[in-house]
């Protein structure tokens, strides 16, 4: 159990924010979710230190996942980083969309069962 683990997970969609934050929650992590990429940012910035992940959608009206991205590696430059997206992930369109040091720990190619998540999860924490 990591029940001292704290994820931030972004997703756009309320349906897939609540299973994500349902099923970590499962596993003992301890989930803050988010449907709007402002939002997160404004509860990230205040609770900075007590993050271990965070878990971001790329595709988000407002904001992508790699401004999203961005702007939480710029107040912790060494927070680990999952984006999740629908549509194919590719690494170099990834590595193209995101300004040259912004360095992702890993991929989630939705949908996802909880137990994939959860095994993306723990492998980027063990890191």
């Amino acid at each position: 159990m990591h029940i001292h683990k704290a994820i931030l997970a972004v997703d756009d969609d309320l349906d897939i924010v609540s299973i994500i934050k349902l099923s970590l929650r499962r596993y003992g992590f301890n989930v803050f979710a988010f449907t709007d990429p402002f939002l997160a940012l404004e509860h990230f910035k205040l609770n900075l230190n007590d993050y271990d992940l965070v878990l971001s959608d790329v595709r988000m009206p407002g904001m992508t996942g790699f401004e999203f991205i961005v702007k939480v590696r710029e107040m912790q430059p060494n927070i680990k980083v999952l984006l999740m997206s629908a549509f194919e992930i590719n690494d170099s369109g990834f590595s193209k969309a995101l300004p040259r040091n912004t360095k992702i720990n890993g991929y989630v190619q939705k949908p996802v069962s909880p137990k994939e998540l959860i095994k993306i999860i723990e492998k980027c924490l063990d890191e």
